[in-house]
């Protein structure tokens, strides 16, 4: 781990730091979390364009968030926040209700939003502290999770409101699917923000959000530039189709999935969630603004889309570093660092191409440290490794950058040199094994044996080694620490 960022990382887990305020527990994180909620919930009311139903419902992604890093210590805040608002609704719709119905009301909606969002935010937790769980394992599951919780609250939030006479039975109908997409919406754009905003904010948090705290690209400068072109594109987007009056017209915005992929694969996890709150608000706001709420269900869908897109898009960077480091442990060997026997064999197979089209020469070489086994007898394996690490850094200090150097096994090592001369060859060979026998390991002076091969152009590969190994065998017989040309 990058030591910049286990330093943020400790530094936050003592409470300190990239957030300026100390982080509540307790009564005053109780206090927040319903103050919070009420005006979370307020902000989805904005951009409502029914009774019930909002473009977005940000309240929602804000449960789920707050039962993930607070877990059931949110219960009873959400719950105080779910009655406090119904009865705010009841009188703020005129609904010939009673106070006391009215939170009676309350109190089954509390119930019917918290059991899918409390569910679905602790399997997602569960993964979340798994150690050997993968991003895009962890983006599919809250994908689905935030489908499948979302669809759970809308039937039963919608069942508590019609027993509650909050809402007509006729209109559960048309009220399902806008009111199961706005909640989606609000979970799968705005949750990982509000998450990442919690843990933060709050105490002794059930899950570590370090990647939503860390910030891999310092050009923030870049970053604005690419969240205004998103923004600018949005404007025009939904201009046009306030312009034009053509549901045709709105299926525009699904262009946005474009921007948001070009950020997902450039920028931080931190910044994408952010563009994308950014992407939702100017959505939602110019759907009120402009009027287009008869394309509104096809504003809802293009946030979801977006969202996944864009999460999606999250885990690339990580699947192309997952995929480096599989290519290094395959073709990189970690003792030495040398290349494996692997690699050896592939770029084997280039190399000899390369030399038999252009007619340029390519020499083979094998060595090994004379008296191997007996330094890890006498000595010890700890030494021994220290003995290859050496004897590795010597070598490529000698050789070109158009060289490659293999460990072929054990203390074996092979050097492919192509398009060099016969003495050049040799002198670099020589470097090398004068260079291994200035290495001393526990005052034991190392030296090395070398054969050296030219290939030909009926060589394979392997009569390239068997060639090369007769004549580092050659070198054995002298007494070794010397160079033998076949």
């Amino acid at each position: 781990m990058d030591q910049s960022i286990t330093r943020v990382h400790e530094h936050t887990q003592r409470g300190g730091s990239l957030w300026p305020f100390k982080p509540m527990s307790g009564l005053y994180c109780d206090v927040f979390l319903i103050l919070s909620w009420l005006a979370v919930w307020q902000i989805g009311r904005l951009v409502e364009y029914t009774e019930h139903a909002s473009v977005w419902f940000p309240a929602a992604g804000y449960t789920l968030a707050c039962f993930l890093v607070i877990g059931w210590r949110a219960l009873v805040p959400i719950m105080i926040a779910a009655i406090a608002i119904t009865v705010w609704n009841g009188h703020h719709y005129s609904l010939p209700l009673s106070n006391s119905e009215l939170m009676w009301g309350g109190f089954l909606f509390g119930i019917a939003h918290i059991i899918p969002y409390f569910a679905g935010a602790s399997v997602l937790g569960h993964l979340l502290r798994k150690p050997d769980v993968t991003t895009p394992l962890l983006i599919v599951s809250f994908l689905m999770i935030g489908c499948v919780s979302s669809l759970i609250a809308t039937q039963l939030v919608i069942g508590s409101l019609v027993v509650t006479s909050q809402m007509p039975a006729a209109d559960v109908k048309d009220a399902m699917l806008p009111f199961w997409i706005g909640d989606m919406a609000g979970i799968v754009v705005l949750a990982p923000l509000f998450t990442g905003f919690l843990v933060k904010v709050c105490a002794a948090p059930k899950i570590d959000l370090l990647a939503f705290s860390s910030n891999t690209s310092p050009h923030l400068t870049r970053y604005f530039k690419k969240v205004a072109i998103n923004v600018a594109l949005i404007v025009l987007v939904m201009l046009l189709a306030k312009i034009t009056q053509s549901r045709d017209s709105a299926f525009a915005i699904f262009f946005l999935a474009i921007t948001h992929m070009w950020i997902a694969c450039t920028e931080s996890t931190k910044r994408n969630v952010i563009s994308l709150a950014i992407s939702s608000v100017c959505i939602v706001l110019l759907v009120h603004t402009l009027a287009l709420m008869d394309y509104v269900k096809v504003y809802q869908f293009a946030l979801n889309v977006i969202a996944a897109n864009a999460l999606f898009g999250i885990a690339i960077p990580q699947l192309q570093a997952d995929n480096a480091l599989l290519k290094d442990r395959v073709f990189v060997d970690s003792l030495t660092q040398a290349y494996t026997r692997e690699y050896l064999a592939q770029r084997s197979a280039l190399e000899m191409a390369q030399s038999r089209e252009s007619g340029n020469s390519l020499y083979f070489v094998m060595f090994d440290l004379d008296k191997f086994k007996r330094i890890n007898d006498e000595l010890g394996h700890v030494d021994g490794d220290e003995a290859l690490r050496n004897l590795s850094q010597v070598t490529k200090s000698a050789l070109r950058k158009t060289d490659v150097f293999a460990r072929f096994g054990g203390d074996e090592f092979v050097l492919l040199l192509p398009n060099i001369s016969k003495q050049n060859a040799l002198n670099l060979v020589e470097r090398v094994r004068e260079g291994i026998n200035a290495i001393t390991v526990s005052n034991v002076a190392l030296s090395s044996s070398f054969g050296v091969t030219l290939m030909q152009q009926d060589d394979s590969l392997e009569t390239l080694i068997q060639r090369a190994d007769r004549a580092l065998y050659a070198s054995k017989e002298k007494g070794g620490n010397t160079i033998t040309l076949i």
